[in-house]
């Protein structure tokens, strides 16, 4: 996969459904995580050290440091933080596409209320009165309130 997240995602979702007696979550997935490499991820797995990694803490941070370089990084947070919605877009498309580029960079740094935040300062003037509307002030609830209001809206095809 060229998203190392999302990568990271599947590989995690499959290791939740093994059990190995007397092995621990960490020893699963240090054990695995090879097979589904392919061609230049598997041959960085193999260059490195014997005993350098042994943790999957530590995987993940060195799996990320390779594949996920800081141009992308600060290219998807700029995308986050930069957010507009596109004014032939529904609210659910906005959302959609506003928590896909949350999911792209799942290390972005941002705080739940600064989520909502960025989200509803993104949208058009008119989708930020319905919100208001709908929600009675997105900007008066707890950041939890505001995310959970948001999501029903989507729910409801506003």
């Amino acid at each position: 996969m060229e998203d190392p997240n999302l990568h990271l995602l599947v590989f995690l979702e499959v290791c939740t459904t093994l059990k190995i007696n007397g092995a621990s979550t960490n020893d699963i997935r240090l054990c695995l995580f090879l097979f589904p490499l392919k061609d230049k991820a598997r041959a960085w797995l193999h260059s490195l050290p014997p005993g350098f990694i042994t943790t999957w803490g530590k995987l993940t941070k060195v799996f990320h440091a390779k594949f996920f370089s800081p141009r992308k990084i600060i290219s998807l947070r700029n995308q986050i933080t930069l957010f507009a919605q596109w004014k032939d877009k529904s609210f659910y498309e906005a959302w959609e596409h506003f928590k896909d580029l949350l999911r792209l960079c799942p290390h972005h740094g941002l705080q739940k209320w600064m989520v909502v935040q960025t989200f509803y300062n993104g949208v058009t003037y008119t989708m930020k009165l319905k919100i208001d509307e709908v929600t009675g002030g997105i900007m008066s609830k707890t950041k939890d309130e505001a995310y959970n209001l948001i999501e029903k809206m989507t729910l409801n095809n506003y």
